[in-house]
């Protein structure tokens, strides 16, 4: 006979596995008319604008931009002068067909530009794309039996913290603020170059609603109005509540969030401005995972003092609430300029994909980090500086637990001059995620029937456990009851059983 199972369904969403591409784009771009000739290459910047993502009926189709700022010295005048153009990017990967959504990351890992002709630049760079599908599915557990007592059937349960991902959704918003230059920084007349710099700092879910919080780190290089090249960076936090990130399913509930830059528009304050002030306007698109944790209830095992039980069991993947953590490694690195360097204008770190080698409890954490030092020599005359540099680290983790390094960014820039050329300190911090998601053998289907016992074994049995032999398995073996052994040898579940010590066993005849 078949025996009702009381079961429990979570519809949820599961994340699959990580898809890690890299694309390479060149392109020949003309010197606009406005521009004066170049006479030669001082630094360049990139930044990725992720404009638009479709991810439908297996495939992943995003579209964008690399902008770069070029910074270079002209033939006919003097000064730093800078040239703004774009670079498309697209990215097309395969998808799992059950994806509904994907959170993507890009990073522009390696740019080269050189000059062609005065009029010409060729443009050659590397953008390492990191997508993450997500797939609907559906967890089913089982924690009772509706005619469990009516077939004297024994149950071995476990209760198990789940977490599930509840919601995915990507949204769109636009942070603005403005910089006002510090009384003692000079005024701009013409601003050069800017960069942008996002973090997250926070997520947190209320409801239906996620409240993302974070810092955009805003770094501007221009000419003062004393004629000077000056830089200035500032942080400007900023919070944003998204609405309709999913539905309220109660109880505790977590989010994270991916955010990517689409749009970005930072310029002086308008005409009448005394030079001091800057405008930033940023779009921002922002990657939503809700979870929620769950408490259920998992019959892992079972038998039947009177019955013969046919029961289907499934492993079942109970996924727990991922941890996270940093782990910060100190940089110094010394930069050879040939020639002494008077100040620095500008330093820039930026990371490629991070890689993890397990070794027992420990994990080996390694990125590459990208150095770019703008400088001015003696002679007031601008160069850059780039190198490089691995950076290694070292985590401890529990050996059941899967980690991935989530983001790998460089804190406070301290740059000094010396002797040598320019020394870099920096702390470089990987941030981790832990996530361990145990297996647990589910009760998916039970069959129950009447049993046909010959047994003429006696109905009490004296033996001792064996090692690593628990009282449910004795009381399965032998169809009785982890109750009836208690009571037969005057013991409560608090009681300590030693090994060899002998019991009483009441078997079921």
């Amino acid at each position: 006979m078949e025996l009702e199972l009381q079961k429990e369904r979570f519809e949820c969403y599961r994340p699959g596995a990580v898809l890690a591409s890299t694309s390479e784009e060149s392109a020949e771009t003309i010197v606009p008319d406005y521009c004066p000739d170049i006479a030669r290459i001082v630094n360049v910047s990139a930044c990725l604008l992720l404009r638009s993502r479709t991810a439908a009926d297996g495939k992943l189709a995003a579209e964008g931009s690399v902008r770069l700022t070029l910074l270079y010295l002209a033939e006919e005048s003097r000064g730093l002068r800078a040239m703004e153009y774009s670079v498309p990017v697209e990215l097309n990967e395969k998808l799992p067909e059950s994806c509904e959504d994907v959170s993507i990351e890009g990073r522009v890992c390696a740019v080269e530009v050189r000059t062609l002709n005065p009029r010409k630049l060729f443009t050659r760079l590397t953008v390492e794309w990191k997508a993450t599908p997500y797939c609907r599915t559906t967890l089913t557990t089982c924690g009772e039996i509706a005619q469990r007592e009516q077939y004297a059937i024994q149950t071995l349960c476990e209760q198990r913290d789940i977490s599930l991902i509840r919601a995915v959704s990507c949204k769109d918003f636009v942070f603005t603020d403005e910089i006002t230059l510090p009384g003692g920084q000079d005024a701009i007349a013409e601003l050069l170059c800017t960069r942008v710099r996002l973090r997250v700092t926070e997520v947190k879910s209320i409801g239906s609603k996620a409240i993302l919080k974070g810092i955009a780190c805003v770094s501007l290089l221009y000419a003062g109005v004393n004629g000077k090249l000056c830089s200035y960076a500032e942080e400007l936090p900023f919070s944003q509540i998204l609405d309709g990130a999913a539905q309220d399913e109660g109880g505790e509930t977590g989010a994270s969030a991916v955010l990517n830059l689409s749009g970005c528009e930072i310029h002086t304050v308008g005409e009448g401005g005394d030079g001091r002030g800057v405008d930033v306007k940023l779009f921002l698109s922002a990657f939503v995972v809700m979870r929620s944790t769950q408490s259920v209830c998992c019959i892992t095992d079972l038998y039947s003092t009177e019955y013969d039980l046919d029961a289907q069991m499934e492993e079942a993947v109970l996924w727990q609430k991922p941890e996270t953590e940093s782990v910060i490694q100190s940089v110094r690195e010394q930069l050879d300029t040939g020639t002494e360097a008077k100040c620095v204008l500008g330093a820039d770190v930026c990371f490629g994909d991070a890689s993890i080698r397990r070794e027992s409890d420990r994990a080996v954490l390694h990125a590459a980090a990208n150095i770019s030092v703008l400088y001015l020599d003696e002679s007031d005359a601008p160069f850059s500086l780039e190198r490089r540099v691995d950076v290694t680290a070292e985590a401890h983790v529990s050996g059941d637990a899967s980690v991935s390094v989530e983001e790998v960014c460089a804190g406070d820039i301290s740059a000094n001059i010396n002797a040598n050329g320019i020394e870099l300190r920096f702390p470089a911090e990987f941030r981790l995620v832990t996530a361990s998601s145990p297996s647990c053998a589910c009760l998916m289907a039970l069959r129950a029937e009447e049993r046909e016992d010959t047994d003429d074994a006696p109905s009490l049995v004296l033996r001792a456990p064996r090692e690593d032999e628990t009282l449910w398995d004795i009381a399965k073996q032998y169809r009785t009851t982890v109750e009836e052994i208690l009571s037969a040898n005057e013991l409560t579940e608090s009681s300590t059983i030693e090994l060899g010590q002998m019991l009483l066993i009441p078997r079921k005849r």
